[in-house]
């Protein structure tokens, strides 16, 4: 299993950006993010969320790795294999299915009509 400075390192390649640019987009030194990368320093809870809108990725999937399927190990991507409007409605699906049953819940609360 890959680990967090792996993920991360991946997902910054993957967004095409470097240590310096992703460090510019933060608010941080490019040290600092090649400190994250080599596991020699962990980013600050507060710039978490920023670190996975940056980077398009969950932060889940950053710190966590990539999630699979309860049944059978499917892949969560293999799973959204079902008709979709957009690829906007793909992504959400994706997103949506990758939560924990918790977060599920929590997501649909905020989904009901106000009443």
């Amino acid at each position: 299993m890959k680990s967090f400075g792996d993920r991360l390192r991946a997902a910054r390649i993957a967004a095409g950006m470097t240590q310096e640019q992703l460090g510019f987009a933060l608010g941080v030194t490019k040290s600092s993010v090649s400190a994250w990368e080599n596991e020699r320093e962990a980013p600050g809870f507060r710039l978490l969320p920023t670190l996975g809108t940056t980077l398009g990725r969950s932060l889940d999937e950053l710190i966590c790795g990539p999630a699979t399927a309860q049944s059978g190990g499917v892949s969560v991507k293999e799973m959204a294999e079902v008709y979709v409007g957009n690829a906007d409605e793909r992504n959400l699906l994706v997103r949506y299915r990758a939560l924990s049953p918790k977060r599920r819940q929590a997501v649909l609360e905020l989904l009901k009509p106000a009443r």
